[in-house]
């Protein structure tokens, strides 16, 4: 038997394996959970503005605390994200929320989390995600140093999510 006869034979072997092997891996049903992004009319967006700047003015005002703050714009968020993505996402955990995101950065949970904890800042570009990890800061205990300074850099990544989202 002539030599080019076996080595044509392993090659059509590789091919129909490389086939087969592409078909199983591209038609895997997709598990992840699709969240959408529904449009949001100008009134209702600035409704959520309306609702960080009042939150914002509290603070200024003194009547509530750095942790009353991030509490009042991790719920204006929740809402504000919960008609975005077309998800209830009052009740979520932050987990929850990072597991529906279609995150722009590592797949891990645990290793957006500690990066983010690092940071103290959140770090995906997907807006869901960005809403996930923001959250994740503002439920650690606020004992900065310069209170006023996390206040306005929390009240402005608010402002961006709802803007810019």
């Amino acid at each position: 038997m002539p030599l080019w006869m076996p080595v044509v034979a392993v090659i059509a072997v590789l091919i129909v394996a490389a086939w087969l092997i592409g078909t199983l891996i591209g038609t895997r049903p997709d598990t992840s959970h699709a969240v959408g992004d529904i449009p949001m009319a100008p009134e209702e967006r600035r409704g959520w503005i309306e609702t960080v700047e009042a939150a914002a003015a509290r603070y200024r005002e003194g009547t509530t605390d750095l942790r009353a703050l991030h509490l009042e714009l991790a719920a204006a968020l929740r809402g504000f994200a919960s008609e975005r993505s077309g998800e209830d996402l009052e009740s979520a955990t932050v987990r929850e929320i990072l597991d529906m995101a279609d995150t722009a950065g590592p797949r891990s949970i645990d290793e957006r989390l500690r990066l983010v904890d690092r940071g103290r800042r959140p770090l995906d570009t997907n807006p869901l995600g960005h809403v996930g990890e923001l959250l994740y800061v503002w439920e650690q205990p606020s004992f900065d140093r310069d209170p006023a300074a996390a206040a306005e850099e929390a009240i402005s990544l608010a402002r961006q999510v709802v803007t810019r989202w």
